[in-house]
């Protein structure tokens, strides 16, 4: 595929917040391939994949998120508009505990912070792309943070 999507360990390569991924399964790829990533400010997360199409979209469950977060996963797209453009559509949704308190936390803690930390990683995985000289440049058009 002419963009590393599939690449399940390539993260650290791309998020500076991520200081190291490895696949925590022997499977490498498709629904139940999993990777471990050391992120700062979050520690130890696994990403398992749920839904996988090779080279164009997977979706992960994350486990590891603070007590508060009851289910968190993040779904990545990439849509072909010309041979030179691509798009690639982030979107993470977050499911909370504890009731109306959990709500309260999501609008005033985790959305603000979510938006700013989804486009950076779009940003960063934009110029990963473009630096590794990929046949297909990256035009990041799009990116949507969904909070459920």
């Amino acid at each position: 595929d002419a963009l590393p999507i599939s690449k399940l360990d390539d993260v650290q390569n791309f998020i500076d917040a991520v200081t190291k991924s490895y696949y925590s399964t022997d499977q490498k790829e498709g629904v139940g391939a999993a990777r471990t990533c050391e992120v700062e400010g979050f520690g130890t997360l696994v990403e398992e994949i749920v839904d996988w199409k090779d080279g164009e979209t997977f979706t992960y469950a994350i486990e590891g998120m603070p007590k508060l977060v009851k289910h968190a996963e993040s779904k990545w797209l990439l849509e072909a508009k010309n041979p030179q453009q691509t798009t690639l559509t982030v979107t993470s949704s977050i499911e909370t505990r504890y009731g109306a308190f959990g709500r309260l936390m999501e609008k005033i803690a985790l959305k603000p912070k979510l938006g700013p930390t989804l486009r950076g990683v779009v940003r960063q995985f934009k110029d990963h792309v473009e630096r590794s000289q990929s046949p297909a440049p990256a035009n990041i058009e799009q990116l949507h943070a969904r909070a459920v």
